[in-house]
């Protein structure tokens, strides 16, 4: 057989883990996606206009009513079937263009006007919804089951902001690429637990994209914490001081990430999620904290410092960044084929994590990174960019309670 001199022939067609990319409802990942709040789109999109609107493979319809109040429904009307996009929005809930039966933000039938006294029994139908919450400028829902949903999480990094302080919101994929990847979300999550390709793929190949300092090779090491997993990568710098940098990635779908541009210092300042909208699509939504009056910061340049949308296809083949990698995978990556190797320790333990995780639900409990506390104070992060010199006071470091790989 060919294959064995490593030809092209023969070689077998390669296969996915489903445990690893399935975003669907009754699906053992796509259950335990529900467990969490995930955003979904800017409160600023969420008008009295009815919007359509996907996410976890489920299409819905979001609108915000007179009152102020967001909703998030199932677009078919429960009555007779007609979507609710054509929906007339009202002080309070959504109004059915076909019948007029007026539905609440909860689901609940507020009136029915072709039937007597505007419906006797109205009470008994229920338009299939989700809770929403928002936050900091995002729209979060929790569309698992009931007597499960967590206390939606605050971060402590977003909290008490100062006079000239901010919180923005980008939606671009990998900082500076498209809206949307047309790939699995697991493939572009992974990514941030895979500190060797930033000296490779983000300098050696396309030149320095962020800060040329993280060209330089470091001492990584990856460490399982109670919500996840990070990485730890120490550069030491010319002057002898060492960049100790940390990211970390968080059940289900956050990432932490530093930013690459080194522009802010401590304690990181944004945190993202990787938004399945169906199996082989994905959004990134980043919240970002800074100064009223300062730059977005970790925007990657490329050659002749063009954005990413500037560039022509030529110039994509010649300096590829976290997009052109992550979609380049396939819709969806065979894993089967697959030779992963020493540096790729970070990937392995977030897919371990992540099946822990699976087994965890399946047994009947409750996955990490939820609480049902009403009062749980906001959560903190370890991520960062920390520059360590000989009088640096290491105690002002976070550190992770370290989990024995």
């Amino acid at each position: 057989m060919s294959y064995v001199t490593g030809r092209a022939y023969l070689r077998p067609a390669g296969a996915w883990d489903s445990d690893l990319i399935e975003v669907e409802a009754g699906t053992p990942a796509g259950e335990l996606l529900r467990r969490y709040w995930h955003p979904v789109i800017r409160s600023s999109e969420v008008t009295t206009v009815p919007m359509n609107l996907q996410i976890l493979g489920e299409d819905l319809i979001i609108y915000r009513d007179g009152s102020g109040k967001v909703g998030l429904l199932e677009p078919r009307c429960c009555h007779r079937g007609t979507t609710l996009y054509f929906g007339q929005v009202e002080e309070i809930g959504i109004r059915c263009p076909y019948h007029g039966w007026l539905f609440d933000a909860d689901g609940t039938c507020l009136d029915q006007p072709c039937e007597p006294d505007r419906g006797r029994n109205k009470a008994s139908y229920r338009q299939p919804w989700y809770p929403v919450v928002e936050y900091n400028g995002l729209v979060f829902t929790y569309m698992g089951p009931a007597e499960y949903e967590p206390t939606f999480p605050r971060y402590a990094m977003f909290e008490d902001l100062g006079d000239d302080e901010e919180i923005v919101i980008i939606d671009h994929f990998a900082f500076g690429g498209p809206t949307e990847a047309p790939c699995n979300w697991f493939q572009t999550h992974e990514n941030a637990m895979d500190p060797y390709h930033v000296f490779i793929l983000h300098n050696a190949i396309s030149g320095p994209q962020f800060d040329p300092r993280l060209e330089i090779w470091p001492e990584i090491d990856f460490l399982r914490h109670p919500d996840g997993v990070a990485a730890t990568q120490d550069r030491a710098l010319p002057d002898g001081s060492i960049l100790h940098r940390v990211t970390e990635v968080q059940m289900p779908t956050i990432r932490v990430i530093p930013t690459p541009t080194l522009s802010v210092l401590g304690p990181t300042n944004n945190l993202s999620w990787a938004v399945p909208i169906h199996r082989t699509l994905t959004k990134v939504f980043a919240m970002v904290r800074k100064r009223v009056d300062a730059d977005m910061q970790g925007l990657p340049v490329y050659g002749n410092n063009k954005t990413w949308h500037e560039l022509t296809e030529p110039e994509h083949q010649r300096y590829p960044g976290d997009y052109e990698t992550q979609v380049g995978q396939g819709p969806v990556t065979l894993h089967s084929t697959e030779q992963l190797s020493s540096t790729d320790r970070g990937v392995s333990m977030v897919r371990r994590l992540w099946k822990e995780q699976l087994r965890v639900i399946a047994d009947g409990g409750h996955p990490i990174g939820v609480s049902f506390d009403p009062d749980e104070p906001p959560r903190t992060v370890i991520a960062g960019n920390y520059l360590i010199g000989p009088d640096t006071d290491r105690t002002q470091i976070p550190l992770a309670q370290t989990i024995p790989d």
